[in-house]
Formats: structure tokens, sequence, C-alpha cells
């Protein structure tokens, strides 16, 4: 029986395609049903709550045996990753420096690369809210910064929530992510506009939703 599921705040694709029993998003995200979700939705990753997503009903497969020898099968199984890039406003060079990332079953004590970026394998029915704390001088007890990081909470450009989140997490702040284009939100990409040469209008229109898309990298 086909069944239509609507995205609630906080879901991925992944969890939702696990909770009807398939393995991988693409299974959901590829097939003919949602063709018009896959259009409106380029990246499976950024899906936005109210998407409407058909749930086909699952097929059972009739595979022929070989008698008298080892039969093998895979099983595909997509993973869930927890990824974050550390960038210092000022552009100092944070290689080297301590990070601390717990989210779920996890804890997670290393040290930054290069470009800043972490990525954590995520367990099964892990939590997608991480506490991330940042050691930026040495030898130091307790973190020079902290703060809660959430794993599907990301909205997509188009829409403004997503602008929100994008310019908050860049550094540019636009207050609480609501949708509701404030005074605070206005003064946050207008922060954006002026660092980027775009007209400082306070307005996220197409040309300052695709800089702020670069700049964040999705």
């Amino acid at each position: 029986m086909t069944q239509q599921h609507t995205v609630a705040q906080g879901e991925t694709l992944l969890r939702i395609a696990k909770q009807y029993g398939y393995q991988t998003s693409k299974a959901l995200y590829n097939h003919p049903s949602n063709a018009e979700f896959k259009a409106l939705r380029s990246d499976p990753n950024l899906i936005y709550p109210g998407d409407k997503i058909t749930i086909p009903p699952k097929k059972e497969k009739f595979i022929p045996l070989r008698t008298n020898s080892i039969n093998s099968f895979v099983v595909q199984n997509e993973k869930e990753y927890f990824r974050l890039q550390i960038i210092h406003e000022d552009g100092d060079d944070i290689t080297g420096k301590r990070i601390v990332i717990t989210i779920g079953s996890q804890t997670i004590d290393t040290v930054l690369p290069s470009d800043g970026l972490i990525e954590v394998e995520l367990d099964e029915n892990d939590s997608l809210t991480g506490q991330v704390d940042l050691y930026l001088k040495e030898d130091q007890s307790s973190p020079s910064e902290s703060f809660t990081a959430q794993v599907g909470h990301l909205d997509p450009i188009d829409t403004l929530s997503g602008v929100q989140a994008r310019c908050n997490l860049l550094g540019f702040d636009c207050g609480t992510v609501d949708g509701i284009n404030g005074s605070k939100t206005k003064a946050g990409v207008r922060d954006f506009q002026y660092e980027h040469d775009l007209e400082v209008d306070g307005i996220a229109g197409a040309k300052t939703k695709a800089k702020l898309q670069q700049v964040f990298g999705s």
C-alpha cells in the first residue's frame, strides 16, 4: 500500500527511509513516484518540513540460487555522517586546535585539520544533536567556544529559515531561525552582503542566496 510521509523539522531522508523498511535514501529519492519531490530538492540531504514523500510498497525479490554452490549476497546499507567545518572569523590558522564533539553514543576528542573539516560516522539511531567544544589556546581546561549543532535542521537555501541558519553559522547574526524577516534578520543579511560586495539592502534575493550557498558550501 502506497503511503505519504510529511517531513518534520530535523528528519533526514535516510531515517525516513529506514522507518519504512528501506536501507537507503535513494530507494525513495530515485523512485518515480517522488519525481516532483526530487525536482524540488536537488540535494537529498536538504529537505524541508512539510515536504511530501511518497512511500512505495516494498516488493519481494525472488533470486534463483545455484545448487551445490556458494551463493553470495551483498546488502546495501547507507551510512549517516555528522560533518562540521570550523573556520576562524579573523582568518587565523586553527590547524591542530583541539575539538571535542559529543554526539549520540560517541565522544570524539581530536584536533582540527588544515581545512577545519571534521567528519564522524553516526551509529544507527544516534541522536542528531551534537555538542561541540573548541579549545583555541594551549593547555585550556575549559573550552574557548561551545555550541550545539543539529543534523537535519538546515533548511533549503530558498527558504528564509535556510538563509537565517547559514548566516548565523557564518557569523552574520540573523537571530532566531524562525522564518520571520525581522530587523535582526535584515541586519545579518546586510552584514553578509557588505562582506561579499553585494548590494546592501537586507533582502535575501537571488544573488544573495547564490553567494550564501557558495560561501557556505550547500
